[in-house]
Protein backbone atom coordinates (compact mmCIF):
# COMPACT_ATOMS: atom_id res chain seq x y z
CA UNK A 1 0.00 0.00 0.00
CA UNK A 2 1.33 3.42 -0.92
CA UNK A 3 0.99 6.83 0.62
CA UNK A 4 -2.55 7.27 -0.71
CA UNK A 5 -4.14 4.72 1.60
CA UNK A 6 -7.81 5.47 2.12
CA UNK A 7 -9.42 4.81 5.54
CA UNK A 8 -11.33 1.92 3.99
CA UNK A 9 -8.07 0.09 3.18
CA UNK A 10 -6.82 -0.60 6.72
CA UNK A 11 -10.42 -1.19 7.74
CA UNK A 12 -10.80 -3.91 5.15
CA UNK A 13 -7.44 -5.47 6.03
CA UNK A 14 -8.50 -5.43 9.71
CA UNK A 15 -11.89 -7.02 8.95
CA UNK A 16 -10.28 -9.73 6.82
CA UNK A 17 -7.70 -10.44 9.53
CA UNK A 18 -10.39 -10.49 12.23
CA UNK A 19 -12.52 -13.03 10.36
CA UNK A 20 -9.58 -15.26 9.55
CA UNK A 21 -8.23 -15.08 13.12
CA UNK A 22 -11.70 -15.85 14.48
CA UNK A 23 -11.99 -18.95 12.26
CA UNK A 24 -8.53 -20.17 13.31
CA UNK A 25 -9.33 -19.58 16.99
CA UNK A 26 -12.72 -21.32 16.69
CA UNK A 27 -11.05 -24.38 15.12
CA UNK A 28 -8.37 -24.47 17.81
CA UNK A 29 -10.90 -24.12 20.63
CA UNK A 30 -13.10 -26.78 19.04
CA UNK A 31 -10.15 -29.16 18.87
CA UNK A 32 -9.73 -28.56 22.62
CA UNK A 33 -13.42 -29.34 23.23
CA UNK A 34 -14.53 -25.72 23.64
CA UNK A 35 -15.99 -22.88 21.62
CA UNK A 36 -14.95 -19.25 21.67
CA UNK A 37 -18.15 -18.33 23.56
CA UNK A 38 -17.66 -21.01 26.18
CA UNK A 39 -13.97 -20.13 26.50
CA UNK A 40 -14.82 -16.45 27.03
CA UNK A 41 -17.23 -17.30 29.85
CA UNK A 42 -14.72 -19.62 31.50
CA UNK A 43 -11.83 -17.16 31.24
CA UNK A 44 -13.90 -14.24 32.61
CA UNK A 45 -14.94 -16.36 35.58
CA UNK A 46 -11.33 -17.47 36.00
CA UNK A 47 -10.09 -13.87 35.93
CA UNK A 48 -12.80 -12.20 38.02
CA UNK A 49 -14.16 -15.02 40.17
CA UNK A 50 -17.79 -15.96 40.82
CA UNK A 51 -20.39 -13.43 39.68
CA UNK A 52 -24.05 -13.25 38.83
CA UNK A 53 -25.13 -13.84 35.26
CA UNK A 54 -26.03 -10.19 34.64
CA UNK A 55 -22.53 -9.07 35.65
CA UNK A 56 -21.05 -11.82 33.50
CA UNK A 57 -23.11 -10.70 30.49
CA UNK A 58 -21.96 -7.11 31.03
CA UNK A 59 -18.29 -8.14 31.30
CA UNK A 60 -18.59 -10.15 28.09
CA UNK A 61 -20.68 -7.64 26.17
CA UNK A 62 -23.14 -10.46 25.44
CA UNK A 63 -26.91 -10.49 25.64
CA UNK A 64 -28.21 -11.96 28.90
CA UNK A 65 -29.99 -14.73 26.94
CA UNK A 66 -26.74 -15.79 25.26
CA UNK A 67 -24.98 -16.02 28.62
CA UNK A 68 -27.85 -18.03 30.10
CA UNK A 69 -27.67 -20.56 27.26
CA UNK A 70 -23.89 -20.83 27.51
CA UNK A 71 -23.96 -21.17 31.31
CA UNK A 72 -26.71 -23.83 30.98
CA UNK A 73 -24.41 -25.86 28.72
CA UNK A 74 -21.36 -25.33 30.94
CA UNK A 75 -23.36 -26.41 33.98
CA UNK A 76 -24.58 -29.56 32.17
CA UNK A 77 -20.94 -30.36 31.37
CA UNK A 78 -19.90 -29.87 35.01
CA UNK A 79 -17.70 -26.84 34.30
CA UNK A 80 -19.68 -24.31 36.36
CA UNK A 81 -22.19 -24.33 39.18
CA UNK A 82 -24.96 -21.85 39.90
CA UNK A 83 -26.17 -20.86 43.34
CA UNK A 84 -28.57 -18.30 44.73
CA UNK A 85 -27.26 -14.74 44.96
CA UNK A 86 -27.57 -13.71 48.63
CA UNK A 87 -27.98 -10.05 47.56
CA UNK A 88 -30.64 -10.58 44.88
CA UNK A 89 -33.13 -13.42 45.16
CA UNK A 90 -33.82 -13.28 41.40
CA UNK A 91 -30.14 -13.68 40.44
CA UNK A 92 -27.81 -16.67 40.33
CA UNK A 93 -24.08 -16.71 41.03
CA UNK A 94 -21.96 -18.60 38.48
CA UNK A 95 -18.74 -20.22 39.68
CA UNK A 96 -16.12 -22.45 38.07
CA UNK A 97 -15.83 -26.04 39.23
CA UNK A 98 -12.45 -27.80 39.39
CA UNK A 99 -13.12 -29.14 35.88
CA UNK A 100 -14.08 -25.61 34.82
CA UNK A 101 -10.76 -24.25 36.12
CA UNK A 102 -8.97 -26.95 34.11
CA UNK A 103 -10.99 -26.03 30.99
CA UNK A 104 -10.20 -22.35 31.61
CA UNK A 105 -6.48 -23.20 31.70
CA UNK A 106 -6.85 -25.10 28.42
CA UNK A 107 -8.67 -22.14 26.83
CA UNK A 108 -5.93 -19.72 27.92
CA UNK A 109 -3.22 -22.07 26.61
CA UNK A 110 -4.99 -22.43 23.24
CA UNK A 111 -5.54 -18.66 22.96
CA UNK A 112 -1.89 -17.94 23.74
CA UNK A 113 -0.65 -20.54 21.25
CA UNK A 114 -2.88 -19.25 18.43
CA UNK A 115 -2.03 -15.60 19.10
CA UNK A 116 1.69 -16.46 19.26
CA UNK A 117 1.43 -18.21 15.89
CA UNK A 118 -0.48 -15.34 14.28
CA UNK A 119 1.22 -12.29 15.79
CA UNK A 120 4.63 -13.83 16.52
CA UNK A 121 5.66 -12.80 13.01
CA UNK A 122 5.78 -9.20 14.25
CA UNK A 123 8.69 -7.78 16.21
CA UNK A 124 7.97 -6.57 19.75
CA UNK A 125 8.11 -2.97 18.47
CA UNK A 126 5.64 -3.76 15.67
CA UNK A 127 3.27 -5.44 18.15
CA UNK A 128 3.46 -2.40 20.42
CA UNK A 129 2.74 -0.12 17.47
CA UNK A 130 -0.21 -2.27 16.37
CA UNK A 131 -1.66 -2.25 19.88
CA UNK A 132 -1.26 1.54 20.03
CA UNK A 133 -2.97 2.03 16.67
CA UNK A 134 -5.85 -0.30 17.54
CA UNK A 135 -6.26 1.41 20.93
CA UNK A 136 -6.58 4.75 19.12
CA UNK A 137 -9.38 3.35 16.97
CA UNK A 138 -11.04 1.67 19.98
CA UNK A 139 -10.93 4.91 21.99
CA UNK A 140 -12.52 6.78 19.11
CA UNK A 141 -15.32 4.22 18.95
CA UNK A 142 -15.82 4.31 22.72
CA UNK A 143 -16.25 8.07 22.57
CA UNK A 144 -19.21 7.55 20.25
CA UNK A 145 -17.74 9.62 17.45
CA UNK A 146 -18.94 7.16 14.81
CA UNK A 147 -22.65 7.14 13.98
CA UNK A 148 -22.72 5.95 10.33
CA UNK A 149 -25.87 7.98 9.71
CA UNK A 150 -27.84 6.36 12.55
Amino acid sequence: MGSSVAPVDPGQVYMDLHHRTHRIMERAMSAAGLSIGRAKVLTRLGAYGPMNQAALATRLGFAARTVTETVDALERDGLVTRSDDPHDRRARIVELTAAGRDACDVALTVRTKVMDEIFGVLTPAQRAQLVSLLDTVRTNLAQGEIDCGN
